[in-house]
């Protein structure tokens, strides 16, 4: 019923937004009955350094181009018909050649990016390593019921602070990576089947000096394996990609499939000093004996309110409205 109810208020939105002239607005459509037929053409059409949003409404389709949103493109508003029904893809890989960097379907520099109701996807397959769905590296960037696919480093939050709600996302290894200060609420984090003789880490996040802000927050999210994962496959909630690593989960329901460990070394190395925190999670995976002893786990509220979108992304500055979200804790 609630889903029900935010699907009839997102509609009543989208209609005010495209019938209402004063709003920049552009609509991408594959059989040309749009304003454009490719998404870049829409985005290259915006103007730079936008205070107001340029809403882009993309029409159903799988649209095989790569995206990139330049720093000039602020507050730029991607609108799809649904994650099953809007798609972005490519197939840029490592091992084709191409940095991890740009590997990305879809790169977002721009502030103020929000995107709803799209698929991004990196077609590259676990054979082809890093391969990258979306990178995103701006402040105050928010994705709503989007999802993401690929197998190693799926969803590159590279810097900036980040929230999804809402959202799906499917990988391997390191499939959420980098080093923004990023939010995930109520998304769902698939666990798909890597190379034989590989494990899963769900997280990997870069955070180099103690005193930096950033870190990876998954609240009150699912983690679950897709029916494709083996039972033989190990998986972890993460590893330390940067030296102070900082990632939390918290209120989320957690599947069998994750190791006792919970954690594992990216690279054995005796400066890493990791903050790993888990609160009061759920499921069978969620049992925090066994854990290693560089991660920690808590019951105190006081604790786990630092990572909140209140606290931690100061979220209610600039969360579009339309956008669901907790405050703090649930």
């Amino acid at each position: 019923m609630k889903s029900t109810v935010l699907s009839i208020v997102l509609a009543a939105w989208l209609i005010t937004i495209l019938s209402d002239t004063r709003e920049s607005r552009a609509i991408v459509a594959q059989d040309g009955s749009g304003d454009f037929t490719t998404i870049m053409g829409a985005i290259s059409a915006a103007s730079n350094n936008g205070v107001q949003p340029y809403y882009i409404q993309i029409k159903k389709g799988i649209y095989y181009e790569y995206i990139q949103i330049e720093k000039p493109k602020t507050n730029i508003v991607l609108l799809g018909e649904g994650m099953d029904n809007t798609i972005i893809s490519g197939n840029k890989s490592f091992v084709g050649g191409i940095k991890t960097y740009y590997t990305a379907t879809v790169g977002v520099n721009g502030k103020g990016f929000t995107a709803l109701d799209i698929t991004f996807r990196n077609e590259a397959g676990p054979v082809k390593q890093q391969a990258v769905s979306l990178r995103a590296e701006a402040d105050y960037i928010s994705f709503y019921r989007c999802r993401f696919e690929g197998y190693q480093d799926t969803l590159y939050t590279k810097s900036g602070k980040q929230f999804f709600r809402e959202c799906q996302v499917f990988g391997t290894i390191d499939f959420i990576c980098g080093d923004a200060s990023a939010v995930f609420q109520n998304c769902i984090i698939e666990v798909r089947a890597p190379l034989p003789g590989q494990y899963n880490t769900i997280t990997a996040q870069k955070r180099e000096k103690e005193d930096d802000s950033t870190g990876i927050v998954l609240q009150n999210c699912t983690i679950k394996a897709t029916s494709e994962l083996g039972k033989n496959v190990t998986t972890y909630l993460g590893r330390p990609w940067g030296n102070f690593s900082r990632t939390v989960v918290m209120q989320s329901g957690i599947d069998l499939l994750i190791n006792p460990k919970g954690w594992i070394e990216f690279i054995p190395m005796l400066q890493i000093h990791p903050f790993y925190l888990e609160y009061l999670n759920r499921g069978v995976g969620a049992n925090t004996i066994g854990r290693v002893k560089w991660a920690n786990a808590t019951s105190d509220p006081r604790v786990a309110s630092k990572f909140t979108v209140r606290n931690f992304i100061k979220g209610d500055a600039w969360i579009p409205s339309i956008i669901p979200y907790y405050l703090d804790l649930v």
